[in-house]
Parts: C-alpha cells; structure tokens; sequence
C-alpha cells in the first residue's frame, strides 16, 4: 500500500487508453469535449482494478461493491508505449485528463469531482514496461 499527503492508496484502476496533452474541446464547443469523454467511459467500464493485496478485478464489479471513502486523491499515471516521449511535467493533466476524470466520477470513483471529494488529482508519467502502453493508470486514496 502507498501512501501520499497521508492517504492511503486503496486500489489502482488500470485504463487501456492513452492521457494526450492536447486540448480537445476545452472551449465553448462541446462536440468534441463530449465525444471525448464517451470514448474514456467505454474504456473506464472496460477497464479491471488491482487492489492492495494484488488481486485483480473488473472495474464496475468491483464498484458496485465499494463506497468510496468522504475525501479521495487520484495519482493519475501516463504510461508511454513505443518510441513516445515525456512531456513538461506541467502538460501531463492537460487535455483529455478532464474527459478521464469526469467519466472515474461516473463510474462511481468519488460523488463528484469538487473540492469536496476530490482533495488532490497528481499526473505521472512512467516510461517502464513500454511494450504494455501506451495506457493510463489511476491510484485512488484516502
């Protein structure tokens, strides 16, 4: 189990979709914001859970069962594939993070995404096992 600002991780979701820096319908326009966002939920309910102990489990069998803790962080991780770069550590929760938060926040993940729920939201970036990605994973706390 990890520990950050004093939470504690509860489990990982692992998401088979790539965290982009890119500004995707950020503006008054909500096209591609929306079809964005569709795109990371059909991923996000596709997607399994490792809990601390290391077993694995579909993502929404797993929710359905679990109630999300009053304060929660996300420790949210880009792993690179083949031949990708980092990016400034200041553009990796750019673009379509939004789209992934908002769809964890449908899913169940935290009530909502306000200060409320959600104390913190970290972006990572991991360059091990580049043959697995690229693909995005999420570590929730408490």
């Amino acid at each position: 189990m990890q520990t950050l600002f004093g939470m504690t991780s509860n489990y990982t979701i692992v998401i088979d979709r790539e965290l982009k820096n890119g500004n995707n319908g950020q503006t008054k326009h909500w096209g591609a914001s929306h079809k964005e966002r569709a795109a990371w939920l059909k991923k996000v309910k596709d997607s399994y859970v490792i809990e601390p102990n290391g077993s694995e489990c579909m993502t929404l069998d797993f929710l359905d069962c679990y109630q999300p803790p009053k304060y929660q962080g996300l420790l949210i991780t880009r792993h690179l594939g083949k031949n990708q770069r980092f990016l400034d550590p200041d553009s990796v929760l750019r673009g379509n993070a939004k789209q992934a938060i908002d769809s964890l926040i449908e899913i169940g993940v935290a009530p909502d995404d306000s200060i409320k729920h959600l104390k913190f939201v970290i972006g990572l970036q991991c360059d091990k096992n580049r043959e697995l990605g690229p693909y995005t994973s999420v570590e929730v706390f408490s």
